[in-house]
């Protein structure tokens, strides 16, 4: 918060309460009740207009939950910093995988393609080790088959589940 910027809010508050306090006493004529209001200034200070005397608790009690308040205020604004420092971190990450380029397979020297084809075959057999994980431990669970599993096992209708053979006869 800027200082000219507290200076104009004090400035509009010392100029719109006067107006504030006509409009309730007119409230009470035209209305035949009493009633009564506290404002308090930007900078905390309570002001009171009404027909009947305010016990000091309950301005004491509007000063709290103004304090409390900022002090909430203030917590959200550190946790708002917070997601915007995490939020500019993953994008400078993000930025990061743009600039990845992709493989491109016209380029590789032989010995470079059968390097590719090696690791694809280790990363085939990790993942076919994983869903046989993962069927037999929906086998031994009381869980449906999750759709995960169902797309990985690769047969149109039948999804595997409850049979782990027929799940590995699917194998792609």
């Amino acid at each position: 918060m800027t200082k000219e910027g507290a200076n104009a809010r004090q400035v509009t508050s010392s100029e719109r309460r006067p107006a504030l306090f006509k409009k309730v006493s007119e409230v009470c004529a035209l209305c035949a009740v009493e009633m009564g209001i506290i404002v308090l200034s930007p900078r905390g200070k309570p002001f009171y207009f009404g027909h009947s005397p305010v016990d000091a608790a309950y301005i004491d009690a509007i000063q709290q939950a103004q304090t409390d308040r900022d002090q909430i205020l203030e917590e959200m604004n550190k946790q708002y910093a917070d997601v915007l420092k995490q939020l500019k971190v993953g994008m400078k990450g993000a930025k990061e995988l743009d600039d990845i380029k992709p493989l491109r397979f016209e380029n590789l020297s032989f010995s470079e393609y059968v390097a590719v084809d090696e690791w694809l075959e280790d990363v085939e057999k990790a993942v076919g080790k994983r869903r046989m994980e993962l069927l037999a431990l929906e086998a031994s669970s009381s869980t449906p088959c999750p759709r995960a599993i169902d797309a990985s096992v690769g047969s149109g209708t039948d999804d595997g589940c409850g049979d782990p053979g027929k799940a590995e006869a699917g194998k792609v």
